[in-house]
């Protein structure tokens, strides 16, 4: 009996060694201006609506390894904005990714990841799923290569017609130079199919629906370089591409960004981002429900933070969006700043 036990013990001090976690979890809150709370496309010189707000945001992030080649990789954040006067602007975003690979012949990982996101809010109630398989490739420690193919459900509640279904797929792969210099490329293609009807100009330039229904193309390609060292740094290049078989509903974009991380003097660190983002409309120009997700947005923006550590858990956060979209075909703008301040805890 008591052999059986000591076995026992030792059996269980070798799982537990085999086994390896690393999690991590960081809640941000705060109060904040919006100076376009409505996210509003206007005429030149109309004014559009600011508001005070708090918000707050939670991040749980846990990566589990065992048996030396099955790894377990999931997260969860969920955001949410309560405006002052603005009640109907108030959302709330959830999302959460969970993958499990097994790694064989050393160099390769295959196994399922599934995707959600959950918006509720502001007239963009949306949920957005993801599911399928991925395939890891790494010959070398300077090269990875990934490849995903899942299928892919939008389900946008105000404008059902939006909504669509299709299979999604995705290469990326990266190459590591040294310890500080890399670049990444990476390359997607995702066939929708709406529940909306396709629609098609008739004989006198009005539009009018088929019995068909809609069907659109979306492409995306991108390229960037990264340097890590005393600062960070990383610029990139993107094209999207969405060609649809109905009228008004194409669009290709262009996106440059670059990247910086800084340590500043007095503790301070500093991230900032910028990016130019013009929209093509080869329909000319329409402006469909666009979503937005928190602080993102398909224009030209400007975004820093500020953060300084109070102590080994708090730090004190400041952040500054700008955003800006202009279309001179009918003169509608999209500018928009978000200021905030919030205490984040780690751990």
């Amino acid at each position: 009996m008591l052999r059986a036990a000591l076995i026992a013990v030792l059996l269980s001090a070798s799982v537990a060694q085999a086994v390896d976690f690393k999690g991590r979890a960081r809640l941000w809150v705060g109060p904040g201006i919006d100076t376009n709370a409505k996210r509003e496309f206007v005429s030149t010189g109309v004014v559009t609506e600011t508001d005070g707000m708090l918000f707050g945001l939670l991040q749980l992030d846990a990566q589990l390894r065992f048996l030396e080649r099955v790894q377990v990789v999931g997260s969860y954040e969920v955001g949410a904005r309560k405006f002052f006067t603005l009640a109907t602007e108030d959302t709330i975003v959830q999302a959460a990714q969970l993958e499990g690979t097994v790694t064989f012949l050393d160099m390769f990982a295959f196994g399922v990841i599934g995707r959600a996101r959950d918006r509720r809010g502001a007239l963009r109630d949306y949920t957005d799923l993801q599911g399928g398989a991925v395939l890891d490739f790494f010959p070398t420690n300077q090269v990875d290569v990934r490849a995903t193919l899942m299928a892919h459900r939008f389900l946008y509640y105000n404008r059902f017609e939006y909504s669509f279904w299709g299979p999604d797929g995705a290469l990326t792969a990266r190459y590591r130079f040294d310890r500080r210099h890399s670049i990444s490329a990476s390359g997607g293609f995702n066939a929708r199919t709406y529940n909306a009807r396709q629609r098609v100009r008739g004989p006198e330039g009005a539009q009018q629906e088929t019995e068909d229904p809609r069907v659109d193309n979306v492409f995306s390609a991108g390229v960037s370089y990264s340097y890590r060292g005393p600062f960070h740094f990383t610029l990139a290049y993107s094209f999207f591409s969405q060609d649809s078989n109905s009228v008004g509903e194409s669009v290709a974009r262009h996106r440059v960004s670059a990247t910086g991380g800084f340590v500043l003097p007095w503790k301070l660190n500093l991230l900032a981002t910028i990016a130019w983002q013009p929209s093509i409309f080869p329909d000319g120009v329409y402006l469909n429900p666009d979503l937005s997700i928190v602080d993102d947005e398909n224009v030209s923006s400007l975004t820093i933070k500020v953060v300084r550590p109070l102590t080994q858990w708090f730090d004190l956060d400041l952040r500054y969006a700008g955003y800006l979209g202009f279309y001179p075909q009918n003169n509608f703008l999209y500018l928009r700043h978000v200021i905030s301040v919030g205490l984040a805890f780690s751990f």
